[in-house]
């Protein structure tokens, strides 16, 4: 024992009280004015050979006599419990099944791809954070993927190889009959090395290496079929006779754009029984409107239009007039007079056309009424686009090759099927105005699943609003 000189009495007390509890040697140190004690003890140095001193620190005495003991290192406790998020990823689940059933007959990697394309949907990230992203739904404790950056940077060049098989996908989707909403638009990449790649200008004018998405669209399902990549500098109606060609159904038709304007075109699809919606453009032979017997009229979303049905050498030319978009369109090309790049002259002559659109078809049992309304559906193709381009922020890309390019828009086109599922509940709900499909996703993620040590798992009491967004998708939300 060792007690120092100029100790104050109360920590001299103390220490004698800690000497004859403690059952082996100790001293008290004075460091800085503070009070120490430690076990003191020796052990034999094997190199050196002889006995050296060794301490062991184990508490504090204040100045008033107060002995603070050594305190054991505090750890944060690990808590034995888990939480996912459950109803966005199960609600995206069951919206993608009828895919997955037939991925997994094409590829080992069906359920890769699904898991891909279910958190592009939810919320897109990069490759590098699916691993993370996953690791927070329930469902990875059912499915068993692989989705680090290398798996999944190689899955995508798997995905470009095997675009028969997608085809194969795309007739299964596409029901008898069913009329198919088509389009193109462009898509910029960065990468230089993309073969498919052709020069073109972006909304911005700049000069950038672009490809050509298409997209297809069933007027039935209100939901996307089918989709591909095409050479950036390939017209629309090229792209349509790879489509068809590829295809093995050919029992449904396809409503068009002014892009794909080719009689040509439409004498070929007739020939193979495929029928078809296409608008004339405004200087169409076709279209003599001086000579339109209008004997209709109906009204469309409140707007009146009139209408007349006229033979045609390739089915039948539906023509409408529509007051509203006649008076946009004079408006537009009188501007332009002003701004002087259209001529007084010229105006004259195209006003004569505005409002004027016509429609060939070999629907030839159709009424005008069901033309229009089944032409204008084409706004969800467009909406397709839109969300593609902005939601999925699939409007550039940076993949280095041609495979990897259609793999990502094939996951992409997954990810839109999940995308129009939503929305088309929410239309039945009369809800789509009020409600978004971020916010449809967003909500339900507060629906959650805690996993406890052993296995036990049970839902988290969810909000008010989160309980209000599962009663609007209660059939496809498993709750067992």
């Amino acid at each position: 024992m060792i007690i120092m000189s100029n100790v104050p009495q109360k920590v001299e007390i103390a220490f004698e009280k800690l000497r004859k509890q403690y059952d082996f040697y100790i001293e008290l140190k004075n460091i800085n004015g503070h009070f120490y004690i430690y076990q003191a003890t020796s052990e034999w140095d094997a190199k050196k050979k002889k006995t050296r001193k060794v301490t062991h620190y184990i508490g504090k005495i204040t100045i008033d006599g107060q002995f603070r003991e050594k305190g054991k290192r505090k750890c944060i406790k690990q808590s034995y419990r888990e939480i996912f998020e459950y109803g966005n990823i199960a609600l995206a689940h069951t919206l993608i099944e009828d895919v997955e059933k037939i991925l997994l007959e094409i590829t080992p990697y069906g359920q890769d791809i699904i898991a891909m394309a279910i958190l592009k949907a939810i919320d897109p990230k990069p490759l590098r954070l699916l691993p993370s992203q996953w690791s927070k739904m329930y469902l990875s404790r059912e499915i068993e993927v692989n989705l680090s950056p290398n798996h999944t940077s190689s899955l995508l060049q798997h995905i470009g190889t095997i675009v028969s098989d997608w085809y194969n996908l795309f007739s299964k989707l596409i029901q008898k009959d069913d009329l198919i909403l088509y389009d193109l638009t462009a898509v910029f990449t960065y990468s230089e090395n993309i073969k498919m790649a052709e020069k073109g200008y972006n909304a911005h004018r700049q000069f950038l290496e672009q490809l050509g998405i298409i997209m297809a669209f069933s007027k039935t399902e209100n939901l996307p079929v089918g989709i591909d990549v095409f050479h950036g500098s390939m017209r629309d109606v090229k792209t349509i006779r790879d489509f068809v060609k590829r295809l093995p159904a050919r029992d449904f038709g396809f409503i068009f754009d002014r892009g794909f304007s080719s009689y040509k075109l439409l004498d070929d699809l007739d020939a193979e029984n495929i029928s078809y919606i296409v608008p004339l453009k405004k200087d169409s032979e076709y279209l003599g409107i001086e000579n339109i017997p209008w004997d209709e009229q109906f009204l469309y979303l409140k707007r009146p239009i009139r209408s007349t049905k006229l033979d045609n050498p390739h089915g039948s030319l539906f023509c409408f007039e529509d007051p509203r978009l006649k008076g946009e369109q004079e408006s537009t090309l009188l501007k332009k007079v002003i701004e002087g790049t259209l001529s007084l002259e010229e105006y004259e002559v195209k006003k004569k056309r505005a409002g004027i659109i016509g429609l060939v078809s070999n629907l030839n049992e159709k009424s005008t009424i069901e033309i229009f309304e089944l032409y204008k559906g084409r706004e969800e193709v467009e909406l397709a686009f839109d969300f593609m381009k902005n939601e999925l922020e699939a409007d550039k890309t940076y993949l280095q090759t041609d495979e990897g390019v259609r793999g990502y828009f094939f996951v992409t086109f997954l990810a839109l099927r999940i995308y129009f599922g939503v929305l088309k509940r929410l239309r039945e709900k009369g809800l789509n105005h009020k409600i978004s499909v971020n916010e449809v996703f967003f909500e339900l993620s507060k629906m959650q699943k805690i996993v406890e040590k052993g296995g036990r798992d049970y839902f988290a009491k969810a909000p008010k609003r989160a309980e209000d967004m599962y009663a609007l998708f209660e059939d496809m939300i498993p709750m067992g």
